[in-house]
């Protein structure tokens, strides 16, 4: 029996966790529970996923979610969660009995108010406190969210859970269901507990954040607009010609786990340095614009697989946001509940975009006869544009957080961070040298004062920084570039 114990908690140490990319198991599941619940044939007692009701419950959750999402970093400006650990297994059991009523039982789709307010919101409200929860987590734990790692993990559980899910029975589908959030804020509350004190990364001086901040706004309308094009186009796809019993839902989402285990399998057997999640997202337009082009041929034979490319895309394009905000925060661009808001909440705001265009349409003959294949068209030059115009931001968004950091720019953040932290004039001489390399009596000879002086005007940068030690600090002033963006 001790051998037994000795060998499990070996299994589950922080080192084979950290190999295996095992803590960004938590918010994989959560993603898994938001794909599964719509996704799923048999989830719902009194529907199938594509009946009316279901699609208006879930624009109702994709809005009242976004919203959540946008509206958490404004709400919890001065909150931090994990100071708060009993907030996050909440929100993760209000979703999971929420979950369990919504899908199990017949008048929860039928009851107005029920379906189309109180459930969305509490979907809504739930899945954002838990997430930015996450968030918090990952930038605590500097997670750099590796492609190999983190894709490989999310692809891993989709892929299971949708499997699962469409094998059971309705009854125990639903349970399955519900238990994937509970086991997303069980083990988020075990993390958080082995994480002790740690705090998130001191965000860059303004001056340096503003660098980024175009970049970053740029690429959250282009895939704002990419998931909308995809859910217009999955929205707009005729019912018949698709798989029948909803299957080419689970074929999509099948398609996006298979998509992120290809991509991490491709990126652990390569021997060069980490992909930049970046870095794919031109790839995923190009996939984008076939799957609208499929459908505006007019042909009904490709309709399905236009379809099926679509959900694929929907689910690969949220995970590659987000690994690429998580770097962010990660690197002190953004705060961590900022990032992890922005990344899904921009996700699940285009999807409600293209769903709501794509059933005005079916609900009007005449925009249906007039705009349907126009838009589609419409959507495909959109998403030239934005592969252009990606491609000419990449090599400025691999320079800023990448490249190392060059003299003239390690000079403009000590001078951003000096105004910043309201550093005094000699602390700001003391950490222009630390940045050049100069130890604490180098320092002190070049300044002619004592090293204990030195040492105590060191504390007090540390203090105003928010960081603990020298090598905390010259990645700080080194804008924490890394391979992992």
């Amino acid at each position: 029996m001790a051998d037994e114990a000795a060998q499990s908690k070996l299994a589950l140490s922080p080192k084979t966790r950290e190999h295996f990319g095992l803590h960004y198991l938590g918010i994989s599941l959560i993603l898994a529970w938001y794909y599964c619940l719509w996704f799923t044939p048999s989830i719902f007692v009194s529907a199938s996923i594509t009946d009316d009701n279901v699609t208006f419950a879930w624009l109702a959750t994709l809005s009242f979610t976004g919203i959540a999402f946008l509206a958490t970093p404004f709400a919890l400006k001065k909150i931090r969660l994990y100071e708060h650990p009993i907030v996050a297994p909440a929100a993760a059991g209000a979703m999971g009995a929420a979950t369990l009523v919504f899908s199990a039982t017949p008048f929860a789709l039928s009851v107005p108010w029920l379906a189309f307010l109180a459930f969305p919101i509490i979907f809504g409200i739930g899945n954002a406190l838990l997430w930015v929860a996450w968030g918090e987590f990952h930038a605590r734990r500097k997670s750099a969210f590796s492609l190999h790692k983190f894709v490989f993990v999310f692809g891993a559980v989709m892929l299971t859970s949708i499997s699962i899910c469409t094998l059971l029975p309705h009854l125990a589908t639903d349970v399955l269901v519900a238990l994937l959030p509970l086991a997303s804020g069980l083990i988020y509350r075990i993390e958080n507990k082995e994480l002790g004190k740690a705090e998130p990364p001191t965000l860059l001086p303004k001056a340096t954040r503003a660098k980024t901040s175009k970049a970053t706004a740029f690429i959250s309308i282009a895939v704002f607009i990419a998931c909308m094009a995809c859910y217009y186009n999955i929205a707009i796809i005729p019912i018949d010609d698709l798989f029948a019993e909803g299957l080419s839902y689970v074929a999509g989402i099948m398609g996006a786990a298979a998509v992120c285990l290809i991509i991490a399998g491709v990126q652990k057997a390569s021997k060069k340095k980490q992909i930049a999640s970046y870095r794919v997202l031109p790839w995923f337009i190009v996939a984008c614009s076939v799957s609208l082009a499929l459908f505006a041929n007019g042909d009904h034979a490709l309709y399905n697989l236009s379809f099926i490319i679509s959900v694929t895309l929907a689910g690969v394009f949220e995970v590659f946001l987000i690994a690429y905000f998580g770097a962010l925060s990660v690197k002190g661009h953004l705060s961590p509940v900022l990032a992890f808001a922005i990344s899904s909440g921009v996700v699940r705001l285009g999807f409600f975009a293209g769903d709501s265009l794509a059933v005005a349409y079916e609900h009007s003959p005449f925009l249906a006869d007039h705009l349907t294949q126009a838009t589609s068209l419409c959507f495909l030059c959109l998403m030239a544009a934005m592969l252009i115009l990606l491609l000419r931001q990449e090599s400025a968004i691999l320079r800023l957080t990448q490249a190392p950091a060059a003299t003239s720019e390690i000079e403009e953040v000590c001078d951003a961070a000096i105004q910043e932290f309201s550093l005094s004039k000699r602390e700001g001489e003391i950490l222009k040298y630390i940045a050049r390399g100069y130890t604490i009596d180098n320092i002190s000879k070049k300044l002619v004062i004592s090293p204990y002086t030195t040492q105590t005007h060191v504390r007090h940068i540390y203090s105003k920084m928010h960081v603990h030690k020298r090598s905390e600090l010259l990645d700080y002033i080194n804008m924490h570039r890394s391979e992992s963006a």
